[in-house]
């Protein structure tokens, strides 16, 4: 083998080693996530593949050679996309994914060994992994809700890939059956010329994904409270903030439900903390029961939540936390020691004049979830002295 071609190899097989050592590190010790681990097997792969090349001289024959290298080329693509179905959580491929790629490496074993041709032999991996790279752009632009920059990036490279496979491809079936010695020439060229920086870019763009994927994680659990899911109290500011500049721009309404576990140190000191924590939990799922697309619901600290609900006038957000207080009350918690009743004490507030942000709404929601646990709980009340429209009546409710 000849100086530069070996060169390439040896930095091939080197980079493909590196990146999946960095799979499997950001696999180890950032999360766990499946498709890590995947891509980490197929860059091991990969440098199976580009080491196989490399060694080609040591093999008993050529055929075999080409057979041992192939088969690590269909693992590389097969992990690779299974890869991208495990980060998305697309269904669509896994049943058919290993058969179709033991179907291509029998018919390369078949045109190698069996019914020699060397056009067929030389041109089904490229062709299978151009079918391999352009499903997995797809896989990354479909069944994701909002694409990120890297998303896009990793998109461009696996289809660019897939165009210059598609065409090695081409270029390798017209070598036919006995192999022209000039198409031969033209796909080796095109091969060590395109597809090292090709697989370097694809391999790179998914590391910048797999650290994309783990910041917007690290985003994620910054802004919501872990014990339910809801946003936390930095989380609900964001949020809060954005709705209130939206309607202040719309001239929408916005209305804000507050509301506290009544009793929930009780629960805690005669029942522990596990069942304090699990009904949190059953609260806030009983929360969400009433809550629309653009409505959104946090964990302010301890036994309190909120509900905000933008478009939503007053006398309807009333109706809401009536309909949740009911839901609730009515909804035991089976616990070890039997069903555990849970109530919860409501204050409502919607967005007026006079307020400059969302956080004035939810100082008077929560001084009306105050007066509803001086007046007994388990009950939804208003900040005093508000004048509002309830049941197409004039009415003031003061304290």
């Amino acid at each position: 083998m000849s100086s530069p071609i070996a060169y390439i190899l040896v930095a091939l097989t080197l980079t493909s080693a590196i990146i999946a050592t960095t799979f499997y590190l950001a696999w180890r010790y950032l999360g766990g996530e499946r498709h890590t681990l995947t891509w980490a097997q197929s860059c091991l792969a990969a440098a199976c593949q580009w080491l196989c090349h490399l060694l080609a001289p040591w093999f008993p024959s050529q055929e075999a050679h080409w057979v041992a290298a192939n088969a690590f080329a269909v693992m590389v693509v097969t992990l690779g996309v299974k890869g991208h179905c495990e980060r998305t959580d697309c269904n669509v491929l896994p049943n058919t994914l290993w058969p179709t790629a033991f179907t291509v490496f029998a018919a390369v074993v078949a045109t190698t060994l069996i019914w020699p041709h060397v056009g067929l032999q030389t041109s089904l991996v490229p062709a299978f992994a151009a079918g391999g790279f352009l499903l997995s752009a797809i896989i990354v632009l479909r069944f994701r809700d909002q694409l990120s920059a890297a998303e896009w990036a990793v998109a461009g490279a696996l289809s660019l890939v897939a165009l210059v496979q598609l065409a090695a491809s081409a270029v390798a079936l017209q070598q036919g059956a006995g192999g022209d010695p000039v198409f031969r020439e033209l796909y080796l060229h095109f091969t060590f010329l395109a597809l090292p920086g090709g697989y370097a870019a694809v391999a790179m763009f998914t590391v910048f994904l797999l650290a994309s994927d783990f910041s917007e994680d690290m985003r994620e659990l910054a802004v919501h409270d872990q014990l339910t899911g809801l946003l936390n109290r930095r989380g609900f500011g964001e949020q809060g903030a954005r709705t209130y500049s939206a309607a202040c721009r719309d001239g929408s309404s916005v209305a804000v439900i507050v509301t506290d576990i009544d009793r929930f140190k009780e629960i805690n000191d005669g029942y522990g903390h596990h069942t304090g924590d699990a009904a949190i939990q059953h609260f806030a799922k009983l929360l969400l029961t009433e809550r629309r697309g653009s409505d959104f619901a946090a964990r302010l600290g301890g036994e309190e939540f909120a509900l905000v609900l933008p478009g939503t006038d007053l006398s309807r957000a009333i109706r809401v936390a009536e309909r949740l207080r009911e839901r609730i009350a009515a909804s035991g918690m089976v616990t070890s020691a039997g069903e555990l009743k849970v109530t919860a004490s409501f204050g409502v507030a919607a967005l007026n004049s006079d307020d400059t942000c969302l956080s004035d709404v939810i100082v008077r929601a929560d001084r009306a979830v105050y007066q509803s646990k001086r007046e007994g709980r388990n009950r939804v009340s208003l900040d005093a002295s508000q004048l509002i429209y309830v049941d197409d009546e004039i009415r003031t409710v003061s304290a």
